[in-house]
């Protein structure tokens, strides 16, 4: 029998901002990406963002709650996908593009928080979707929820975390109007 003694070397991509290491290529650009927008880890590891951290739906299973360094560069790797490429998830104003791009911009702003945004008709709870948000962007973002949800049911209110937030007389199509407390 001959023992042979082989040496084998690794290419090894470790982030300047977070102790995450990976010996994917593919992954390297992400570890890059990231590195230059230092927010993007405090988005994928934190719980501040309802739509893009620590335990949302919006990732594969294996990698929504969990915080192995392969998880946490799943986790930026979608999310770099969404912002990079809004083509690939529809259309260039895709609501999933505009959301990722929105945490990103907004994630360090004061009250920056989430919730679960959610259409209604009479009688069933139809469109939904978890977006974040601040106090001064409440508005505009609730707008973009109502722009994007189904048109096809007569809406009567939109509801964050089960709070109605607006209401709809006679239906989606007409002005909406504040709740009423």
């Amino acid at each position: 029998m001959n023992t042979i003694d082989q040496v084998i070397s690794l290419r090894i991509y470790q982030s300047d901002v977070r102790h995450l290491r990976t010996a994917d290529p593919a992954l390297a650009r992400v570890i890059a990406w990231a590195d230059q927008r230092p927010t993007v880890w405090r988005i994928v590891t934190g719980h501040w963002s309802k739509a893009f951290g620590l335990g949302s739906c919006e990732y594969i299973g294996w990698a929504q709650r969990s915080t192995a360094p392969e998880a946490i560069l799943e986790r930026a790797r979608h999310f770099m996908d969404l912002v990079n490429h809004p083509g690939k998830w529809g259309h260039a104003n895709s609501i999933f593009h505009w959301r990722a791009q929105f945490t990103l911009d907004h994630y360090l702003d004061l009250g920056s928080t989430g919730g679960f945004f959610q259409q209604h008709d009479a009688n069933y709870p139809r469109s939904c979707l978890t977006l974040d948000y601040t106090p001064t962007t409440f508005e505009a973002v609730l707008d973009k929820f109502c722009a994007w949800m189904d048109p096809y049911y007569e809406t009567v209110r939109v509801s964050v975390d089960k709070r109605t937030v607006r209401t709809f007389d006679k239906g989606r199509v007409q002005p909406c109007s504040p709740a009423r407390a």
